[in-house]
């Protein structure tokens, strides 16, 4: 039986497999049956530990610890000498089979067949079967980093904040490592049709956004840690060409280009707050990637969703089915899918504007082209206003829906089982993403329905209206957000199976875009009520809305909200540099007198949802209600 020891995890090793960045290192060996990943920092190291060895392996903790489960998740062990280090065991060993890709076809606890206390020593023993891998991983800090930083946590560390990849919720530090395994970031989800756990860069931006947010708020060195792990797997998964490839809906590791634009965000965040060398190296190869992502239109270069859209051949190897057409002199292949065209241009033109390489600026400029045509078509308005008037029926919740009268009823069962069939069709023939209704639709070609992707199309258009202003007609976004919030579509949305409730994460991340463009009251209601929204659905709160979205304001322009010690209470961290603005809510069905953990800016004025006035002395948010500070400095 084979046997590892503490000791010779965290024992200095030299490894060619090494990657460097500031502040940070990572290592990777192997030994006879198994893998180490090590996440060197400066008062800590995380060692991801993988077994590959049949039979019974035995991890020997070889000094004396006492283990107790901590709040952040996991067991920390104390030492019995407080001069040796202390552990943080953040999850459980875990058993998975992979794939040769590294995809992740099953996980489940690892079965562990034996454990033994001796006076100065503890032993696990783990059995491995021959399909599969057993995973562990295991954090020594310097004892300083422990009193505050995992063992206790404030209210805003654990309200719960939405992953845009799984479209699931992180509630506390540990869970870090659902993502995070053996030194990759993966997907929650097993990905259709193939049933596998596959690579997200999606779920990484999300994580270093929120992580970055708990910094500015905490003050914990371990945030800072978490977001320098997530930019070592990147670079480290990055391949040769400067992509990042998936292998979602195929078995032959396509690229998905939303989730690499995720990993370009990721870094230049990085980027803008370090200036390091080895980032920017792997930005440039990752950008370089991107600007090849394109087909050409007759009004622009237009950027690809998928690798598959390269060709017809690969996108019959996926598992939609699609419509053959040339709209606007386009690839036949390409299924012009309006969100990963709108974040590739923001993504491109951000790393221009923080690196000053202008190598791609005509690129952007027709791309915008592009964008401002396809948004502008206004194909067949005889036909769409009505096919839009009766599909739109199918989008109110059953509340309303069901207190239509009977004909109304019959066109909406018509619609249902019958029009949005039809719709791949007719839109085919007469192409149009942007609605008559203000409903805009997610791709031209496929042969699908997706009312989920309104929202995400919103957060789109919000980011690139923030990013381009006067791009393209605005009155196309104000008008597809006056739907989303007036039409019903938001409750019909809690009415839809499970892995569809999630679109209003994304429709809180695009008010958020559209309250640091627009001073409008309104948007801050409705970003209230979205709040509350997800809240009451489990998804957490929007990352942007911890003020730390290196895309919506640079390093330099973030600054940390007021912490509430009442955790009935979330808030949205408006503000940009000096001016000072935050949305406070209350989740609660009482109202909620604010106990402060930090102190607030005294220069900051309160009003409530009817912009009364507040007194400092005693802030009160009213039940399921809402209250907002402001400064102008």
């Amino acid at each position: 039986m084979n046997s590892i020891t503490l000791s010779s995890i965290f024992k200095s090793v030299d490894s060619p497999k090494s990657i460097k960045i500031m502040k940070a290192e990572r290592i990777t060996h192997s030994f006879n049956g198994g893998q180490l990943v090590i996440d060197q920092f400066d008062k800590g190291k995380c060692a991801f530990i993988r077994l590959t060895d049949v039979g019974n392996v035995e991890f020997l903790i070889d000094i004396p610890y006492t283990f107790q489960e901590i709040e952040s998740g996991g067991y920390l062990g104390t030492p019995a000498n407080k001069t040796q280090p202390v552990l943080w065991f953040p999850v459980l060993p875990t058993t998975r089979v992979i794939n040769t890709d590294k995809a992740i076809l099953n996980e489940a606890l690892a079965h562990i067949c034996g454990v033994s206390w001796g006076k100065n020593n503890l032993s696990l023993r783990i059995r491995n079967s021959i399909i599969s891998v057993s995973d562990g991983i295991v954090w020594q800090f310097d004892g300083v980093l422990t009193d505050n930083e995992v063992s206790a946590l404030l209210p805003i560390e654990t309200q719960g904040y939405f992953l845009q990849g799984s479209h699931d919720c992180i509630n506390k530090p540990a869970e870090l490592y659902r993502h995070l395994i053996h030194g990759a970031v993966y997907d929650l989800r097993y990905s259709w049709p193939h049933n596998k756990k596959c690579f997200s860069e999606n779920e990484a931006h999300a994580l270093y956004t929120i992580f970055s947010g708990l910094e500015k708020q905490t003050g914990k060195t371990i945030y800072r840690y978490f977001q320098l792990q997530l930019v070592l797997s990147l670079i480290e998964r990055q391949a040769e060409d400067g992509g990042w490839y998936h292998g979602m809906w195929t078995d032959s590791t396509e690229c998905h280009y939303r989730l690499h634009t995720s990993g370009v965000h990721l870094l230049m965040d990085e980027f803008q707050r370090t200036s390091c060398p080895q980032v920017k190296l792997s930005l440039e190869k990752a950008v370089s990637f991107l600007s090849k992502t394109t087909d050409t239109l007759n009004c622009g270069t237009w950027f690809l969703h998928d690798s598959l859209e390269l060709s017809e051949h690969a996108m019959n190897s996926g598992p939609f089915k699609w419509i053959e057409n040339k709209t606007l002199g386009k690839s036949i292949s390409n299924m012009l899918v309006l969100n990963t065209h709108l974040d590739t241009s923001i993504a491109i033109n951000r790393y221009g504007r923080i690196t000053g390489d202008v190598q791609y600026q005509n690129l952007v400029v027709s791309a915008l082209n592009s964008t401002r045509t396809v948004l502008g078509l206004k194909t067949a308005d005889w036909l769409y206003k009505p096919l839009f008037w009766a599909i739109g029926l199918t989008m109110l919740p059953t509340e309303k829906a069901s207190k239509l009268p009977f004909p109304i009823r019959a066109v909406k069962r018509f619609a249902w089982q019958t029009l949005i069939k039809i719709l791949p069709d007719i839109k085919s023939r007469f192409p149009r993403l942007v609605m008559p209704n203000g409903y805009i639709d997610r791709e031209l070609s496929l042969r699908t329905w997706a009312i989920d992707y309104q929202n995400i199309n919103l957060m789109d258009l919000a980011r690139h209206a923030y990013a381009f202003p006067n791009s393209f007609d605005e009155t196309i976004l104000d008008k597809a957000m006056e739907f989303t919030q007036t039409s019903g579509l938001i409750k019909r949305y809690r009415e839809l199976s499970p892995d569809k409730q999630y679109s209003v994460g994304f429709w809180s991340e695009a008010l958020y875009y559209r309250c640091l463009s627009k001073p409008d009251i309104k948007y801050r209601q409705w970003l209230a009520e979205a709040m509350l929204e997800c809240h009451d659905l489990n998804f957490g709160l929007s990352p942007s809305l911890l003020g730390t979205n290196g895309e919506a304001l640079p390093f330099d322009q973030q600054v940390s909200m007021p912490l509430v010690d009442n955790p009935e209470l979330i808030m949205a961290n408006l503000a940009v540099g000096k001016n000072k603005e935050f949305l406070l809510v209350n989740t609660s069905a009482n109202p909620i007198t604010i106990s402060w953990a930090s102190t607030p800016d005294p220069k900051l004025e309160w009003y409530d949802s009817n912009r009364t006035h507040l007194s400092k002395n005693s802030l009160v948010v009213n039940n399921r209600d809402w209250i907002i500070g402001t400064y102008q400095g």
